[in-house]
């Protein structure tokens, strides 16, 4: 009401910038970079602006390839790790630009963020937040070649009582859960096939996109060939990252 029954500027701004980073729109994100740069420096004393410029630099960084901004990534880790209560922001923070950190940080904030976000559980009717995070969690794993994390990520998973209406939660469960087990040689190609079906048939091309994408970084990450997963991702459009002998690493 305040707003003009608007969202506030920070969150406006906020919206266009996860909405660029999502579709890889580094265009979008150079523009969203400057604007957002503009209100702090018109407002040096307000941390989430100063958080949002950071968010925006490393995003406009990750779509184009590029180093990711030192001071920015550092500023923006320094403040997750020190914030005290994670609530619905910092969640989000975290889901979004997952990409800033390392595997062992990661393996870190997993297990406190296990302990905390069984309360934001049911906070949004339209799905599971903290659901969704371990699956972001499960991904970057693999691809990072981290399968033992991934599998110990699965067990956290399955713990959750997804309400059936979740479709999207239960869809990318099974992509992750038959990506997983398929790497460590139990063939799930089937399931993987099914969600990538699901999204498609819903739309959801770009989703579609990004799994295939994600899937040739683990095939590179883990050094895996399997015929038919190759096949897979071949018939989604996607040619295989690497094509070695048949093994599979397990850190």
């Amino acid at each position: 009401m305040n707003n003009g029954y608007q969202n506030s500027r920070y969150d406006q701004l906020y919206r266009k910038l996860t909405t660029a980073l999502k579709a890889d729109d580094a265009p979008a994100l150079i523009v969203i970079v400057n604007q957002i740069n503009a209100f702090a420096q018109s407002s040096p004393d307000n941390l989430r602006m100063k958080n949002l410029l950071d968010m925006a630099m490393l995003a406009l960084n990750h779509v184009q390839g590029d180093p990711l901004n030192p001071t920015a990534r550092e500023d923006l880790v320094k403040y997750l790790i020190n914030c005290e209560t994670w609530t619905h922001y910092e969640i989000m923070i975290f889901y979004n630009f997952i990409f800033i950190f390392d595997v062992e940080t990661v393996i870190v904030i997993q297990k406190w963020l296990i302990r905390v976000i069984s309360r934001y559980d049911n906070l949004r009717l339209y799905g599971s937040e903290p659901f969704r995070t371990l699956v972001k969690i499960t991904m970057f794993y693999l691809e990072h070649g981290k399968v033992l994390e991934a599998l110990e990520s699965l067990m956290d998973l399955r713990d959750f009582d997804i309400q059936e209406e979740f479709l999207f939660e239960r869809t990318m469960y099974k992509f992750v859960a038959g990506e997983t087990y398929t790497i460590t040689n139990t063939n799930r190609i089937k399931a993987i096939d099914d969600a990538l079906n699901i999204f498609q048939a819903a739309g959801s091309t770009h989703q579609v996109n990004r799994l295939v994408d994600h899937m040739k970084l683990v095939v590179k990450a883990n050094q895996f060939h399997n015929d038919n997963f190759d096949a897979l991702i071949e018939k989604w459009g996607g040619t295989p990252s690497t094509k070695t002998p048949t093994t599979t690493t397990v850190s």
